[in-house]
C-alpha cells in the first residue's frame, strides 16, 4: 500500500506541467453522454436521469485510455467485473450483489445488453475497448425497463453505428511483463461510412495474440496464451425521412489456455487436516500446473482427444433493430430482434497445483434470441414509455471430473450436466410526469411470467472408481458417452416489477431525487447438480427491493459531484454452496440488507489537469439464514454472523489526466489509483485480499495531424489480484484462487481518418 502511494506521488509530480494548448483533457470529458438507459428517443443528459449512472461515451473511453470492459467498471463506485472460476466467463457485482457461481443455468444478478439485447449468461461478457460509441452502469434495480435479472444493476454496451461520413480508426497495441514471457499484442481497426443514398456500413475487425504472461513453475514455459479473433459488419438505411433500418452481425472466435488458479496458504497460515499449507504464498504471482501437452497431461483416447487449446469458445450473433417516427405523441416505435449462439469447450486445473489432483473438463451451449417492440411518446407533459417483450433460452452444460482420492492413486470420475429451456415474456409501462417546471413524478411497472423445463444427470450417479484418470463424458455438450436422465422437471414463476420515483430540479444545476422499486431474479434449476435430494426441486425466485436517495450537482463549471445513498432489501436470498464433498448446492438461503453511499465525479482543477473520483461504501449483513452457509452441518449464529460474499465496506478510484503542449504535440497523461477491500467467499473459510492498483498512461499525437502514440503502465505496482477465492478439500490444494495478470507494460499506436 505504501509503495503503491509513493510511486503515485512520484508520478504526479511528473505530469503536473503547464498546459498552453487548447485540447486538454476538460475538452474531450466536458462532452456529456447521452444516455439510453430511459429507452426514450429523445436526447438525455446523464445529468438528468435520475437514477445512478455512469456513462462514458467515445470521447471518454479515448480520454481514459482503458483496454476492456473490466477496466471502465472501476469508475463506478460499488461496481466490479472480473471472470470467476470457468473460463470465458465472468459477471458483474454491483452493490454487493453478486453471483457465486459459474453454473451455467444460474442466472447473473447484473443484466448486460449489448445493443439492446439481454445476454441471459455470463459467458462472453468482457469487451476489450474496440468499437465501442458507449458504456452505461446503471445501478440497483432497474426491473420496470430492463427485466429480470438486473436486481443488482445494469450494463448497457452500445457498438459503434454506421455514418454517412467515411471514416477510420487503426490501432496497434502490445505490452509484456518483461519477465521472459510472452507478449501480447492487438491489431484492430474500424471502417466506416456511405455505400448508397440513404444506406451506410460499417465493417469492425480486432484480433488479439497474447503469447502468456504466466511462467508454468511446472516445467518452465509460458502459461495463459490467448488468440481472440473478433469481425462486426453493420448497415443502416433510412428507408424515409421517419423509417430506419439497422442490421449488425457479429462473429467472435477464442482460444486458449484456459484458468490460471493459484492454491495458496491459507489467509491464517493454518495448515490443513493432512498438513498441507498450499503450494505458494497468498499475494504472489506464482503459479504451477501438471496439466500440459495437447490434453493435459491425459492419454489420448475416450474423453481426450488432441487439441490446440484448452479453452474454445465461439459466438455469431445478429441484431436488428427498427425505428419508426410516428405522429402519435410525437413519439418512436422501435423493435430490437437479437440472436445469439455461443459454444464453449474448456479443460481446468481446479486444484491449481503443480501435482495432479483435479482436472477438470467440460463445455457449454447457449443459443437464445429475444424481441423487444416499445413505443416512446409525449403527451402535453406526460413522457410515456410502454412495450412487450419475449425471450427464448436453450442451454446445455457438461462437467466432467477428475478426483484423486485421499492422495492415493485412486480416482473418482465422474461426468454429469443437462439442457436448460425457458420462455419468458413481460410487458411494461413507465411515465415521467412533470407536475411542475421542476418537479416530476415517475411510476412503472412490468409484469413478466417466465417458465423452465430441465432434463439432467447428476455428477454421483456416473462416476467410476479407477486407478487413472478419466474423462467420461455424458455428450451434452462434449464427449461420446451417453449418460441417462435421472432428473426431468419443469417450473414457471410470475412476478411485477414496479418503480416509483419523484425528482426535483433545484437549480440548472443541482437535481435531487428519490424512488422506491422492487426487481426480481430468476428461480432456475442446476445443471452442475451431485445428486442431493435438495438440488432436483428448482431453486425460487430472488426479490430486491431499494430506497434510493440521490443528489446530482454541477457546484460549478469545474468541479461535479454525484452523490447516491441506497438501501437493498434481498428477500430469497440465491446462493450456491460448495459442500466437503465438492458438490455444488443452489438454494434460497437468507434475507440480506446492503446499505451504501456513493460518491462519483470530476473537478477541472484547472484548463488542463482534470481530477475524477468514485467512492463506494456498503454495509452488509444478513438479516436471517434459512441454510446452512458453512457446511458444518447446522443453521446457527455461526451462519447468520458470516459476512455476504464478495461485497467490500469501501472502493474508490481517484484519476488525474493532464495536457501540455511540447513543440507541435500535444502530450497527454493520465494516473488511475484505485482501491477494494477484502472481500470473503460464501462461506468465509476463503477471502481475496485488499487491492491496491495503479495505471499510468502517456499519449502523444500531434496538434495537426491524425495519430496517436500511447505508452500505458497497468498495475504497475505488480499486485497478485484474485478473481475468485475458495478452500477446497483435496489432499495438494489449499485454495482454488484465480490468478489474474501483474504488472504490464506497452505500447498504442492510433492512426484515425475521416
Amino acid at each position: 500500500m505504501k509503495s503503491s502511494l509513493a510511486t503515485f506521488v512520484t508520478l504526479l509530480s511528473i505530469v503536473l506541467a503547464p498546459a498552453t494548448f487548447a485540447e486538454t483533457a476538460r475538452d474531450r470529458l466536458i462532452e456529456e453522454v447521452v444516455v439510453t438507459a430511459t429507452k426514450k428517443s429523445v436526447v438525455e443528459n446523464v445529468q438528468d436521469v435520475p437514477i445512478a449512472i455512469t456513462a462514458i461515451g467515445e470521447s471518454q473511453m479515448d480520454a481514459l485510455k482503458f483496454k476492456d470492459l473490466s477496466d471502465i467498471a472501476f469508475l463506478a463506485p460499488n461496481a466490479n467485473l472480473q471472470p470467476i472460476t470457468t473460463q470465458g466467463t465472468a459477471f458483474f457485482s454491483i452493490r454487493g450483489v453478486t453471483p457465486t457461481s459459474s453454473i451455467l443455468s444460474v442466472d447473473p444478478t447484473v443484466g448486460v445488453f449489448v445493443d439492446g439485447v439481454y445476454n441471459p449468461t455470463g459467458q462472453g461478457t468482457v469487451f476489450d475497448n474496440f468499437d465501442l460509441a458507449s458504456i452505461e452502469i446503471l445501478r440497483g434495480p432497474q426491473g420496470v425497463l430492463q427485466g429480470r435479472n438486473v436486481v443488482g444493476g445494469a450494463v448497457l454496451v452500445s457498438t459503434k453505428k454506421p455514418t454517412d461520413v467515411f471514416e477510420g480508426d487503426l490501432r496497434v497495441r502490445a505490452d509484456s511483463g518483461f519477465r521472459g514471457t510472452g507478449e501480447d499484442i492487438t491489431v484492430s481497426g474500424t471502417v466506416t461510412g456511405p455505400l448508397a443514398d440513404g444506406l451506410s456500413g460499417k465493417l469492425a475487425v480486432y484480433r488479439n495474440d497474447d503469447g502468456g504472461w504466466f511462467e508454468n513453475e511446472f516445467d518452465g514455459d509460458d502459461f495463459g496464451e490467448n488468440e481472440v479473433t473478433i469481425l462486426r459488419g453493420a448497415l443502416s438505411w433510412d428507408a424515409t425521412d421517419a423509417v430506419n433500418f439497422l442490421v449488425q452481425y457479429e462473429y467472435f472466435d477464442q482460444d486458449g489456455t484456459g484458468l490460471i488458479n493459484q492454491s495458496h496458504k491459507r489467509q491464517d497460515n493454518r495448515p490443513r487436516p493432512d498438513g498441507s499449507l498450499g503450494f505458494f504464498e497468498k499475494g504472489e504471482l506464482d503459479f504451477g500446473t501438471e496439466m500440459v501437452g495437447s490434453c493435459r497431461g491425459l492419454e489420448v483416447g475416450p474423453g481426450c482427444t488432441e487439441l490446440d487449446h484448452f479453452f474454445e469458445q465461439r459466438v455469431d450473433s445478429i441484431t436488428f433493430t427498427t425505428t419508426i417516427d410516428v405522429a402519435l405523441g410525437d413519439g418512436t416505435i422501435t423493435n430490437i430482434y437479437g440472436w445469439r449462439d455461443l459454444e464453449q469447450t474448456s479443460q481446468g486445473d481446479i486444484d491449481g497445483t503443480p501435482v495432479a489432483t483435479f482436472p477438470a473438463w467440460g463445455g457449454n451451449e447457449v443459443e437464445h434470441w429475444s424481441n423487444e417492440l416499445r413505443y416512446f411518446g409525449t403527451f402535453g407533459n406526460v413522457d410515456l414509455t410502454t412495450g412487450f417483450y419475449y425471450l427464448d433460452v436453450e442451454l446445455a452444460s457438461e462437467t466432467n471430473q477428475s478426483l484423486r482420492l485421499n492422495g492415493a492413486p485412486t480416482w473418482m470420475n465422474r461426468s454429469g450436466g443437462g439442457t436448460q429451456d425457458s420462455e419468458t415474456w413481460g410487458v411494461f409501462v413507465n411515465t415521467d410526469w412533470s407536475v411542475t417546471e421542476t418537479v416530476t413524478l415517475s411510476a412503472g411497472v412490468r409484469w413478466t411470467e417466465e417458465e423452465k423445463s430441465t432434463a439432467s444427470h447428476a455428477l454421483n450417479n456416473n462416476r467410476v472408481i479407477e486407478g487413472s484418470q478419466r474423462f467420461i463424458g455424458c455428450g451434452f455438450v462434449v464427449g461420446d458417452g451417453t449418460c441417462i436422465i435421472d432428473l426431468e422437471n419443469s417450473d414457471d414463476w410470475s412476478n411485477l416489477s414496479f418503480r416509483g420515483g419523484v425528482t426535483w430540479d433545484v437549480s440548472d444545476a443541482a437535481m435531487l431525487y428519490g424512488s422506491i422499486s422492487r426487481s426480481f431474479r430468476a428461480g432456475n434449476f442446476n445443471l452442475r447438480r451431485s445428486n442431493v435430494p435438495d438440488d432436483r426441486i428448482p431453486v425460487d425466485e430472488e426479490r430486491m427491493d431499494q430506497i434510493e436517495v440521490g443528489l446530482k450537482w454541477d457546484v460549478s463549471d469545474r468541479f461535479r459531484m454525484n452523490a447516491a445513498f441506497f438501501v437493498l432489501e434481498a428477500t430469497d436470498l440465491q446462493r450456491v454452496a460448495l459442500a466437503a464433498d465438492l458438490s455444488q448446492t443452489s438454494d434460497n438461503v437468507a434475507k440480506a440488507r446492503f446499505t451504501g453511499l456513493e460518491l462519483d465525479g470530476r473537478a477541472f482543477i484547472t484548463d488542463s489537469l482534470t481530477l475524477t473520483y468514485a467512492i463506494g461504501i456498503n454495509d452488509g449483513e444478513y438479516k436471517e439464514v434459512d441454510a446452512d452457509l458453512n457446511a458444518d452441518g447446522v443453521v446457527d449464529q455461526t451462519d447468520f454472523g458470516l459476512e455476504l460474499p464478495n461485497t467490500p465496506e469501501l472502493m474508490y478510484n481517484f484519476g488525474l489526466l493532464h495536457d501540455t503542449q511540447i513543440g507541435g504535440f500535444n502530450l497527454s497523461s493520465q494516473l488511475l489509483y484505485t482501491h477494494r477491500d477484502s472481500v470473503f467467499n460464501n462461506d468465509n473459510t476463503a477471502s481475496r485480499g485488499a487491492v491496491d492498483t495503479l495505471d499510468v498512461n502517456f499519449a502523444l499525437s500531434p496538434l495537426e495531424g491524425s495519430w496517436e502514440l500511447s505508452l500505458y503502465g497497468r498495475n504497475v505496482t505488480d499486485h497478485a489480484i484474485y478473481t475468485q477465492s475458495t478452500e477446497i478439500n483435496l489432499p495438494d490444494g489449499a485454495h482454488l484462487a484465480g490468478l489474474m495478470k501483474g504488472r504490464r507494460i506497452g505500447a498504442e499506436f492510433r492512426y484515425f481518418f475521416n
